[in-house]
């Protein structure tokens, strides 16, 4: 299931609720608040964040706006700007406006305790393709350390515009087109990102919406040159809206052999990752210190009749290295193949592995809870792995429907046998028939490397949004990409959609009037209904179980 996508990562070498900031690395971040409301605020009564996120506006310079084709293209704004003190330049500003392609290219590195803030003003920035356009990309940034992009609505810092805040204050379910940065791919080719950065590390990215692209929403890399492995450390991604891409909403790091960059100290919190073609989440690589926490995956894998190659239909995906790392409190809702496809892979010199998920909620597939891979390397005998306090449910095996030669596993963990470090199963709940783990009957016991105690199971309720938009009652599963075949399956045979089908096309929602086969919906409104965009307020319900136990979005402070 991983794929190396060597002519992309070339082309990126070339070219819940109001929580803002990632807390003091200490282990035990959460997300934050002020308690109210203030002036900026919009009316609303959700909880807002305080203003002066980074401090005085300080230095500023401004970009030029887009040339006569819609274009901004700096591959080296330290070249092209001498004037500027790169090393005490407080903000980059973009001017607003409609650009068909942005490239940022050799930003400076910086000290830690002084980012350069890169965000908008006058407005908002668009970056939309024309159609047609042959064009490679249309968002690209590298180089440097210690900078922020950001779309962040905040006067006393100097970012963003008051028309654009986006989520700002719990806004969820009216924040679609109106961060202070969109990029809309508008689907136009199929090796396109929303926004790539390559070359660079220490980094912040928040407050964007990605949305249409032709491949990944984010895509992160950095790759060795002549056996030299750059760094790819301290990285914070949050607060960002990234939805109805054609492949995976974030793809963070590579999937070459090895030697490849170490993500150590990654931070990814407070994200909406919505309505992907393949997984809505991809990680590789991943070091001490990484963190995953408070964020929804939902409705991964919608394309998995159809999508680029088969089997990239899990909701999620992650591969581990080394060090002490974390997953803990996020929500993963809709997939076809495993809700996480689980991967170890160590290299040589790499720390022993101390990996932990805890009070996740996993529901909503057609094969499988988690499938662990990989091998345990060298480290085997030190490194272990522990989950505890997670929930699974809507484990319902359908994924023959697409590839016939499957067959219901039967448990939720499947545990590869390379896999020889110890594994705690601690505390979990899992609703259905199935085993929690070949081996073992019940919750307790042990099964190979696998120690497991306190697990249940029993009925999981189901976790609730605050709103999706979608038609109340949906399931998770019932959504899907429109297409005219199932192109993954063998004879590649029509799909007939039944009355009353949810699809979306051209990051469009439509429901099926009647059954119909190889009917376009957007051409073909007496087939289907055209119904509004989904809302996406995608925080945890109060007042339910997950969210007491502060599991996904929330806007409360814990």
């Amino acid at each position: 299931m991983i794929r190396v996508l060597a002519v992309l990562s070339a082309l990126l070498l070339v070219g819940p609720g109001c929580s803002s900031d990632d807390p003091a690395d200490d282990g035990d971040e959460q997300p934050q608040g002020d308690g109210g409301t203030g002036p900026g605020d919009g009316g609303t009564t959700g909880r807002c964040e305080p203003f002066g996120r980074f401090g005085p506006q300080g230095t500023t310079f401004t970009l030029p706006g887009p040339n006569a084709g819609g274009e901004l293209y700096v591959p080296d704004v330290q070249k092209s700007f001498p004037a500027v003190d790169w090393k005490t330049l407080d903000r980059l500003y973009i001017r607003a406006g409609q650009y068909t392609l942005i490239n940022l290219g050799n930003l400076p590195d910086r000290d830690a305790s002084r980012p350069l803030v890169i965000t908008n003003t006058g407005g908002q920035v668009v970056i939309r393709p024309k159609a047609g356009s042959t064009q490679g990309y249309i968002w690209s940034m590298g180089g440097g350390s210690n900078w922020v992009l950001t779309g962040r609505y905040d006067p006393e810092s100097g970012t963003g515009h008051e028309d654009f805040p986006g989520h700002r204050c719990g806004q969820y379910a009216t924040s679609r087109e109106r961060y202070g940065i969109l990029s809309d791919d508008i689907f136009l080719s199929g090796g396109h990102m929303g926004l790539g950065i390559g070359g660079a590390h220490s980094f912040e990215v928040e407050f964007l919406e990605i949305t249409r692209a032709g491949f990944a929403g984010l895509r992160i890399n950095r790759a060795a040159v002549d056996g030299v492995v750059p760094p790819l450390n301290d990285i914070k991604l949050h607060d960002l809206y990234i939805h109805d891409t054609a492949s995976e909403a974030i793809y963070f790091g590579s999937t070459q052999g090895a030697p490849t960059p170490l993500a150590t100290h990654l931070k990814v919190y407070n994200n909406r990752l919505v309505r992907t073609g393949t997984e809505s989440l991809q990680l590789q690589n991943l070091g001490d210190g990484t963190e995953v926490h408070h964020n929804v995956f939902a409705f991964g894998a919608i394309d998995w009749r159809a999508a680029f190659q088969g089997y990239q239909d899990n909701n999620s995906q992650a591969q581990v290295r080394a060090g002490h790392i974390r997953f803990h409190h996020n929500v993963f809702v809709g997939g076809a193949a495993a809700l996480l496809n689980f991967f170890a892979g160590p290299e040589t010199g790499d720390l022993p592995l101390n990996v932990e998920f805890s009070d996740n909620y996993f529901a909503d597939t057609l094969w499988l809870g988690i499938y662990f891979g990989g091998n345990s390397g060298a480290t085997a005998a030190t490194s272990k792995y522990l989950w505890e306090n997670n929930a699974f449910r809507g484990l319902d095996f359908g994924y023959d429907s697409v590839y016939p030669t499957t067959t219901d596993p039967g448990v939720v963990f499947s545990i590869a046998a390379a896999i020889t470090s110890p594994i705690s199963l601690k505390d979990n709940r899992w609703e259905g028939g199935r085993k929690l783990v070949a081996g073992l009957n019940g919750g307790s016991g042990t099964s190979g490397v696998v120690m497991a105690s306190g697990n249940v199971n029993g009925v999981v309720p189901a976790l609730a949004f605050v709103d999706t938009g979608l038609p109340a009652g949906t399931p998770t599963r019932k959504l899907e990409r429109w297409a005219p075949k199932a192109t993954l399956s063998p004879g590649q045979p029509e799909v007939t959609y039944a009355a009353g089908a949810l699809v979306m096309h051209d990051a469009k929602l439509y429901r099926a009037r009647v059954q119909n086969t190889n009917k376009v919906p957007s051409a073909n409104p007496t087939e289907w209904e055209p119904l509004p965009l989904p809302v996406d307020d995608l925080r945890t319900a109060p007042d339910s179980e997950w969210a007491k136990r502060g599991i996904g979005l929330l806007d409360v402070a814990l």
